[in-house]
């Protein structure tokens, strides 16, 4: 008998090889993944459903990761969904100010997967617990 679902988490990567990379590697730890090309399409699906978590890239097409992170915590239906933001860049060479309000920010890297993993694990123990 396999256990339900942990949580649904949103990815949205405008990447299609890291998107999908993501996508497994949260399946594979028993998450439901919606996933969106873009921060457009990743705020239509937060807004048509339910979500427990976004992994968003910094920067997309149409809206970045930030303004999605921005326009989610704006939402007081969605204000509770922890964001992660991924990027290829250290956000200490990041041009983006810190106000994009994300729950954590990882550097795309050899440790993603790990990193991905514990911090959702530590950004939704409370609703899992529940």
């Amino acid at each position: 008998m396999t256990e339900p679902p942990k949580a649904t988490i949103l990815v949205a990567d405008d990447d299609t090889s890291m998107r999908r990379f993501i996508e497994v590697t949260l399946q594979q730890a028993n998450y439901t993944v919606l996933a969106a090309e873009d921060g457009l399409d990743a705020m239509r699906i937060a807004l048509e459903n339910h979500i427990d978590a976004v992994v968003a890239d910094a920067i997309m097409p149409n809206m970045s990761g930030y303004d999605l992170c921005r326009m989610l915590k704006g939402n007081p239906d969605k204000a509770g969904v922890p964001v992660i933001i991924l990027s290829g860049l250290d956000p200490v060479n990041s041009d983006k100010p810190a106000d994009h309000l994300a729950d954590v920010f990882l550097t795309k890297g050899t440790d993603l997967k790990a990193d991905l993993l514990s911090n959702l694990q530590k950004l939704l123990q409370p609703a899992e617990a529940a």
